[in-house]
């Protein structure tokens, strides 16, 4: 007895666990695998391309073509462009795994040649960018390491001279640049995980701090909102809170503060489409960024993405297998197998507010099991026997009333079953639901 109701406990529990829907689905692209991939105009003509850093070269990928550019020592974890040299053509600057190498390459016909010193961080460089600090006509270059330590570097004359550092024992969550009070001169923006956000501008031959401040709760992420007459620089911290900044009447000043519970571990700001969200618990998100709340718009569950970039109107995620995933717009054909055996044809399925419904009559004889409609729909398997009802949340399972969270569908008369009463029948399902694909498998225990 005590058994069963443990059972039961557990059933209404699954049975009434609330709808997520997506309105993507996830295509793998092989050929990122692997890689470091930097979205970038590599040519200076107006073009953007795919960079892609993959052990130890550096490739182009045009027109599903790749393209091997360069050689490094070294395994490439990091990747920017900008002008280092002052020619007004774009350069390239290339960091490494371990030592942490810094290289610099120029273009010199059609051939990629290194110039200048190498510079070694000791750790991993996960993050660059090439920006003019000092308005000198030379792109200066900023590092993040693996470690959350960033390095600022002048160049000059084709060298890289050190200006900046990290607070020593401090995590660095991210670094932004941004022109804040429109002087022409870009100021460096970083954020400390301790709870630490400020803004750096370019003084007398150094650094100077424009502005600080201490938002409540350590920092999670850090991201630009680049508008052209006002650019504005938000945190989201640990007590899930956002705050937001930006310039106006010859100082920063407060642009937002509210609580943004919604708001996964990553963000990633994309220009005309919104706040890109990564979290370990809810997905991927697309969120509106309004002045006192965000709001989703979509979302696509149980994707764990540590990172993303916007390409060609495509939303592109890496995932903690170190794939990158290109996110579909649309619902195509569900595809269907039991074991190994594909059905897809066999069997109509059905999307309801994102929930995945099977037409139980077609369904029935694919996995054996029997159907008769006398007051309810009654389905027998080698399990056990459930009815359904399609103007009820409810079935019935070994004499118990089970509540659902749904019930049963009815189109044209004929009944469509959500899946996850299928376990009380002895079958489980494995839903991916970001590539349309559903796995039906029979359970051999009497455990649901």
């Amino acid at each position: 007895m005590l058994t069963k109701t443990i059972s039961a406990v557990l059933l209404v529990l699954f049975l009434q666990a609330p709808p997520v829907s997506a309105s993507f689905t996830a295509a793998a692209e092989p050929e990122l695998y692997g890689a470091q991939v930097l979205v970038a105009d590599l040519h200076g003509l107006g073009t953007q391309s795919l960079l892609l850093g993959k052990d130890q070269g550096v490739f182009v990928l045009e027109n599903g073509e790749q393209r091997q550019i360069l050689e490094v020592s070294g395994r490439v974890t990091a990747l920017a462009v900008g002008d280092l040299t002052g020619d007004f053509r774009p350069d390239l600057a290339v960091g490494t795994e371990g030592v942490g190498a810094l290289y610099l390459y120029t273009e010199r016909d059609g051939t990629w040649e290194r110039h200048g010193h190498a510079q070694y961080l000791w750790d991993t460089v996960v993050r660059l960018g090439i920006y003019d600090f000092n308005n000198d006509g030379w792109g200066d270059v900023a590092a993040l390491t693996d470690k959350g330590e960033v390095y600022v570097y002048l160049s000059r004359e084709g060298s890289l001279f050190p200006l900046w550092r990290s607070p020593a024992g401090e995590h660095v969550v991210g670094f932004e640049v941004l022109d804040v009070d429109g002087s022409g001169n870009p100021e460096f923006i970083f954020a400390l995980r301790s709870g630490y956000v400020a803004a750096l501008t370019w003084g007398e031959e150094e650094f100077v701090t424009l502005w600080e401040n201490y938002p409540w709760g350590a920092v999670e992420s850090l991201v630009a909102i680049p508008h052209p007459s006002a650019p504005e620089w938000l945190v989201v911290t640990s007590q899930k809170m956002l705050y937001g900044w930006r310039w106006q009447n010859g100082e920063v000043v407060p642009s937002r503060a509210f609580e943004a519970k919604a708001l996964g571990e990553h963000l990633v700001y994309i220009p005309q489409q919104g706040l890109l969200s990564l979290s370990g618990s809810t997905g991927v998100s697309l969120f509106e960024l309004q002045s006192a709340a965000v709001v989703e718009k979509w979302r696509v569950p149980g994707l764990l993405a540590d990172s993303a970039f916007f390409y060609q109107g495509e939303f592109y995620v890496h995932d903690r297998t170190n794939a990158y995933l290109r996110l579909v717009e649309g619902t195509p054909q569900w595809r269907l197998f039991v074991y190994e055996t594909e059905v897809t044809g066999f069997v109509d399925i059905l999307v309801r507010e994102g929930e995945v419904y099977a037409n139980l009559l077609e369904l029935a004889p694919v996995l054996g099991l029997t159907v008769e409609l006398d007051d309810g729909w009654q389905v027998m398997g080698a399990k056990g026997q459930i009815t359904l009802w399609s103007d009820r949340a409810v079935l019935r399972w070994n004499e118990m009333q089970i509540p659902l969270s749904r019930p049963l569908l009815e189109e044209g008369g004929v009944p469509f079953v959500p899946l996850d009463v299928l376990p009380l029948l002895g079958w489980t399902v494995q839903v991916d639901s970001l590539r349309q694909l559903l796995v039906f498998l029979e359970t051999w225990g009497w455990w649901i």
